[in-house]
């Protein structure tokens, strides 16, 4: 990224339905970026400004990169031409300034979906490329009715102040604790007892050449591993299994299709159940594990391998 890209802008959601807007506001209320994803109207992306009370000429793009239902993650990253957009980590679209960026003093945010993640990010020599998965300041998920929040965004070279927002209550299933952008090898005790129906989240990216990372639950004293999930890219399977007294069970590695690619950003949940445990990947279920030991004995998260984080709550 170079200095001419002075804020990376991420919204990363769980959900969304038929139609979405996000709107990079000016102080004088001139909307200089207008991102209109409408699946109930032609799976159409409409982009527009917004100045002294009128619109300009639409851009349509009809590659829609959403459904619904599913989990996204879009960065808009400003260029000094352009607003550039990525989704899932893939380059989506370009819109040329109409408006000065630096007039920008608000984003805003309304639609179909509910929102996870919100940050924003300034300009830095070591700053990742463009459509690297950016640091985050978690939200827990909520419903979208018009959310207000501001980037101010200022002339390149210059750090933009980041913007957190969580609510009073955490999410259901998660115990509160949030860490953004821990290193890897990552590991972390798990407060209090890993109780039926409890969450863990897991946001990241798979570098391009990845080989494999693995994302472990473990009862610290005895090293046992309740559950081994291992993503193995050269061999195109995602592995699962139980570690007992220093050896391994059964491995598991029966899906539909690999729901990791290297290059490409995620979001994994995994959630106890009574019998099992139940991992979402970008939304959709990935597999069931039944338990091997008791999930009760859980007490630590270890992620490694070749993955970078962006966020961990649990």
């Amino acid at each position: 990224m170079t200095h001419l890209s002075p804020s990376p802008n991420s919204i990363s959601n769980l959900f969304s339905s038929f139609s979405f807007v996000v709107n990079l506001v000016c102080q004088n209320g001139d909307i200089a970026f207008h991102f209109n994803p409408r699946l109930n109207q032609g799976n159409v992306v409409v982009c527009n400004t917004h100045e002294k009370g009128r619109w300009g000429p639409e851009e349509r793009v009809y590659n829609m990169p959403f459904q619904s239902s599913v989990y996204f993650e879009i960065i808009i990253n400003v260029r000094s031409h352009c607003y550039q957009v990525s989704v899932n980590g893939s380059h989506f679209l370009e819109y040329k300034h109409r408006l000065p960026f630096h007039l920008v003093q608000n984003l805003y945010v309304d639609g179909d979906i509910s929102l996870n993640c919100i940050n924003f990010q300034g300009a830095a020599a070591s700053a990742p490329p463009p459509y690297a998965p950016p640091a985050y300041n978690v939200i827990t998920a909520t419903n979208v009715g018009g959310m207000f929040a501001q980037p101010g965004f200022a002339q390149p070279g210059f750090a933009q102040p980041s913007f957190s927002r969580k609510k009073s209550k955490t999410a259901q299933g998660f115990s509160g604790v949030t860490l953004s952008n821990p290193a890897v090898p990552f590991h972390a005790a798990i407060p209090g007892n890993f109780a039926q129906f409890r969450k863990i989240k897991i946001v990241g990216n798979v570098p391009l050449f990845a080989n494999r990372f693995h994302v472990n639950l473990k009862n610290t004293m005895t090293g046992n591993i309740a559950l081994h999930i291992n993503p193995r890219f050269k061999e195109g399977a995602l592995v699962r299994n139980t570690s007992i007294n220093g050896t391994w069970g059964s491995e598991e590695r029966h899906i539909r299709s690999m729901p990791f690619s290297p290059g490409q950003a995620f979001h994994m949940e995994i959630t106890n159940l009574k019998k099992n445990y139940k991992v979402f990947v970008n939304g959709q279920v990935i597999f069931d594990y039944t338990h091997r030991i008791p999930p009760g004995h859980v007490d630590q998260l270890e992620i490694a391998g070749d993955v970078s984080l962006s966020c961990v709550q649990y």
